[in-house]
């Protein structure tokens, strides 16, 4: 059942990063992409499922019942949620190192989403949290 629980892992894990890469590259959310060119993203993004499922699938059918040594949705809840998670946190922090430029530093951007146009979530990250301390509701001050 652990290699199982591994596989599933694996196989959410390539399939979320693929999702990112496909929804970021048509959001035009540049700076979240690994790979610059839009239409090499969604070729990424595919691969990535294609290449989670083939693995997950390779060894055969794997639509066991828990009673028969499968995985429960308990089980199957909590892999999927650290899996997807892990899947957006590669993807903040690779394509923060990936992005990162030394020296000119484009003007800022809105707040939010729309910011990792043209910086990375690294560099979003301290103004996003300033506006929402900005922000706060009236009962969160003093």
């Amino acid at each position: 059942m652990e290699d199982l629980g591994r596989d599933y892992l694996i196989l959410v894990f390539l399939a979320s990063l693929g999702v990112i890469q496909i929804a970021v590259a048509h959001a035009g959310l540049t700076k979240l992409l690994f790979l610059k060119r839009t239409p090499l993203a969604y070729a990424l993004g595919l691969t990535f499922i294609v290449a989670g499922f083939t693995w997950f699938f390779w060894d055969g059918p794997r639509h066991i019942p828990d009673t028969a040594g499968g995985l429960d949705g308990n089980d199957q809840g909590w892999r999927f949620a650290v899996s997807a998670l892990a899947a957006v946190s590669f993807t903040v922090l690779t394509t923060s190192a990936l992005n990162h430029r030394a020296g000119h530093r484009p003007p800022t951007t809105p707040n939010g989403l729309e910011s990792l146009r043209d910086h990375t979530y690294i560099e979003s990250l301290p103004t996003g949290l300033r506006s929402l301390w900005e922000e706060r509701p009236p009962w969160m001050r003093r």
